[in-house]
């Protein structure tokens, strides 16, 4: 182990207890809506398309779920829109009584191509337990079911794995649970350009996505407080959502927990309780002044930014130390990461 590692494994991590509890305090509500499938879909190959996928669309999703399935059958589900939270569906056994469980197979995906592209085929660097599936095992029918993990899509595929072969299954619903800390209500955007209005619209939901209990910096993957992606989420709730006090919360977090020498982690865990991460990057240490500081300009709270303005100068004291002739010096435990 280098001495830098060393030195930084010997940095411990300080809980401001005070600052935690004013954190606790700012958490938001979550707000629920109910989103149903719009469509069944089969996915086409074209070159043209986003990822190489483009959907067709088969049927209206309430009339599809009608039928009875039996094993072998899936389907694609579009719902309409992205939204993250709890899949809940339920059904019920049709012919005669099932003596054998129920195994259904969900596959979860923001894109086309997780529909279309086999997840046994995935070559990637982050670990393949982020892919979204589920396997559910149904004992008893007829069910009313409301998976444990959270998910984040606008694609679900449904397969029926295995039946009895004295019964088929039917569903009576299946719905997104979607939840968000994001209120309903957001200034509409003004360019008359319909390309801009529309990117407008998926922004805007990508950031409804992301605030949850804090600012995630994605609700599919890693779902946790990055200074980074805050920075950035903060600016667009500005103009939209305006939920300042997430804002803070987020802060409040950030403060409550610093390096014994009072540097900020660079992300920070909410589950299964609030605890900072390990890392520690150069320019993220800084965006926690800028975010502190775009924060008193937007509400002009000046209490928060007294009190939290020791903490940021601090970072930049910091930082100073790691310049020489005007350049940052990286090391093991500290290094530069220009997102």
């Amino acid at each position: 182990m280098s001495q830098a590692i060393q030195q930084h494994h010997n940095l411990t991590m300080h809980r401001d207890e005070q600052l935690l509890a004013t954190a606790s305090a700012l958490m938001p509500t979550l707000y629920s809506q109910a989103i149903s499938p719009v469509s069944v879909i089969n996915t086409v190959p074209d070159s043209h398309a986003l990822h190489g996928w483009r959907a067709e669309k088969v049927a209206d999703a309430s009339a599809w779920l009608k039928q009875s399935f039996s094993p072998g059958d899936s389907f694609i589900l579009d719902f309409g829109t992205h939204g993250v939270g709890w899949l809940n569906f339920s059904c019920e056994a049709s012919g005669s009584p099932p003596d054998a469980p129920a195994h259904l197979e969900f596959i979860f995906g923001e894109t086309l191509c997780e529909m279309a592209e086999p997840f046994s085929d995935y070559q990637g660097w982050l670990s393949s337990s982020w892919l979204q599936q589920h396997h559910e095992y149904i004992d008893v029918l007829p069910a009313d079911i409301t998976l444990a993990r959270r998910y984040c899509f606008r694609y679900l595929k449904v397969r029926v794995v295995a039946l009895s072969p004295k019964y088929q299954l039917r569903f009576n619903h299946i719905t997104l649970n979607s939840v968000s800390s994001a209120p309903d209500e957001y200034p509409p955007c003004n360019a008359t350009d319909p390309q801009l209005r529309k990117i407008d619209e998926v922004a805007v939901r990508t950031l409804r996505n992301c605030m949850q209990e804090v600012f995630e910096d994605g609700p599919k993957r890693d779902r946790r407080l990055w200074l980074g992606d805050l920075r950035l989420q903060a600016l667009v709730n500005d103009v939209t959502f305006a939920n300042h006090d997430l804002v803070r919360r987020c802060l409040y977090l950030f403060a409550g927990h610093r390096r014994e020498d009072g540097m900020v982690s660079a992300n920070i865990f909410v589950r299964p309780e609030v605890m900072a991460d390990d890392t520690f990057l150069f320019d993220y240490s800084l965006f926690f002044v800028d975010t502190l500081y775009n924060y008193l300009q937007a509400t002009r709270d000046m209490s928060t930014a007294r009190e939290l303005w020791p903490i940021a100068f601090r970072q930049v004291e910091l930082a100073l130390a790691r310049c020489e002739a005007g350049l940052v010096t990286d090391s093991d435990d500290w290094w530069s990461f220009i997102d």
